[in-house]
């Protein structure tokens, strides 16, 4: 369900919107919102890998004998 907004947009960014066809502004908004949110989401993940892996204790083994290892204890 579509929901109206009241924002507030600098002159700049206005008078590039203008240029727009007004048929196409809410959707190229909507386009634009959604990668921004999606991009910081990731961006918000990747930071908490990345603090997570401070705390994890490297492995002794290879990623390839890791897997090996795991593959080998499920059969």
């Amino acid at each position: 369900m579509p929901h109206r907004i009241n924002i507030v947009l600098d002159d700049g960014v206005w008078a590039q919107l203008q240029e727009i066809p007004q048929g196409e502004r809410s959707k190229l908004i909507n386009e634009s919102l959604a990668e921004t949110l999606a991009r910081r989401r990731r961006m918000e993940a990747f930071a908490r890998i990345r603090e997570r892996s401070k705390t994890m204790e490297p492995l002794e083994m290879s990623a390839e004998e890791w897997v090996r290892q795991d593959r080998d204890s499920h059969e």
